[in-house]
């Protein structure tokens, strides 16, 4: 059959409507205000978004961006710490308050994802509701199929299509990658057996003999609890049949103070958390962002600072060469992806290695005799 012929034109066509992809979209608008700027989203929000904190340091991001009003009038929760007994039984305080910024946030995905979407778009990118199929280069600069919506040709394209990275995938892209992590998490009311365990302020990490478990209460009054492992085992432990979910979840020490089982909202939801990054050398104009790119394990609470982070370096490298064709800063924006990755990877690794209770499981083991390249 003959291929529908392009709908439009753009100077950068944005894959993904996330956090990194509407920043991007927010910061090019602001830099380049004549550029021509789509961002494909296929409309299909998730029902439920594993609940997300950040920490302090989003605040300059929200500044430089021009969101930091809107985004202190949503409804998302404060919070000044977290508790984690790793290393040991006992919790121990992470607090916020020793930071520049002393308030982090668990947020209204949702709500965080519209407020960015709509602020990307009042500032003139174009929304394209629609998924993107496949990419190929064009005489000017690259051609993005997306189905039945049409073909879209652009200058420059930014992949911020999350942890599918679905451009990388296209180019056949393999990433480095840390571990296998994936988290089983299950929703709940708001409610405890233990009233006064019940801090909506802080978050609570537990490590155990499989992995460790996170829980917290997150905005729409509803908590959030799950278990962090690597896929085989997860596997091993059928970790996603809610008795047996219940079952381990039964067995930890503050987790189940502070979850009242009685009141599911779901059931567990098996979701993607590898440490891992992408090495290769993207074709001219071709750039990834936030997860596309490279992620971070949950832990570190840096996903949404990162995809904020890296959207606004890539627009900078875009700018750079749209404005002056100067390309030194799309090899400088990889490097400092790479080097990024790097360091946390050290971090990482030291922070694993602090968990010293269960030597013989095959998930400790694995991020204690790795060896770091």
């Amino acid at each position: 059959m003959p291929s529908k012929p392009t709908n439009e034109s753009f100077d950068v066509f944005i894959i993904g409507a996330g956090p990194a992809g509407t920043a991007a979209a927010i910061s090019l608008r602001e830099i380049i205000p004549d550029a021509r700027v789509g961002i494909a989203d296929t409309g299909k929000a998730a029902h439920f978004h594993v609940g997300e904190s950040v920490p302090p340091p989003i605040k300059p991001f929200l500044d430089h961006l021009g969101v930091a009003t809107a985004f202190e009038n949503a409804a998302h929760s404060p919070a000044f710490r977290t508790l984690s007994a790793w290393g040991s039984s006992g919790l121990e305080s992470n607090e916020f308050f020793l930071h520049a910024y002393n308030t982090g946030w668990r947020l209204d995905r949702t709500n965080f994802n519209a407020m960015l979407k709509t602020e990307a778009i009042r500032r003139g990118t174009a929304n394209i509701s629609a998924r993107a199929f496949s990419l190929a280069e064009s005489p000017h600069g690259w051609l993005i199929d997306c189905g039945n919506v049409g073909k879209f040709s652009a200058r420059y394209v930014i992949d911020a299509s999350g942890h599918t990275a679905v451009v990388s995938r296209w180019l056949k892209y393999a990433p480095r990658k840390l571990d296998r992590l994936i988290g089983c998490a299950v929703f709940f009311e708001h409610q405890t057996q233990q009233p006064e365990l019940f801090d909506t302020e802080t978050a609570v990490i537990e490590a155990c003999y499989q992995g460790w478990w996170y829980t917290a209460a997150i905005p729409g009054h509803r908590r959030i609890a799950m278990l962090m492992t690597d896929a085989d085992i997860a596997r091993q432990l059928s970790i996603a049949n809610m008795s047996t979910w219940l079952h381990h979840s039964s067995l930890t020490k503050h987790i189940k103070q502070r979850t009242d089982t009685r009141f599911p909202l779901t059931q567990p939801m098996i979701f993607p958390a590898s440490s891992r990054c992408f090495t290769d050398t993207y074709p001219p104009g071709i750039v990834a962002v936030g997860d596309a790119i490279s992620s971070f394990d949950p832990l570190s609470s840096q996903g949404i600072v990162k995809a904020l982070r890296s959207a606004l370096y890539a627009s900078y490298a875009i700018a750079d060469h749209y404005l002056g064709n100067d390309t030194i800063g799309f090899s400088k924006y990889f490097t400092l992806m790479r080097n990024e990755f790097d360091n946390y990877s050290v971090t990482w690794q030291d922070y694993y290695r602090r968990e010293q209770r269960w030597p013989e499981a095959p998930f400790w083991q694995r991020r204690h005799r790795m060896k770091l390249t």
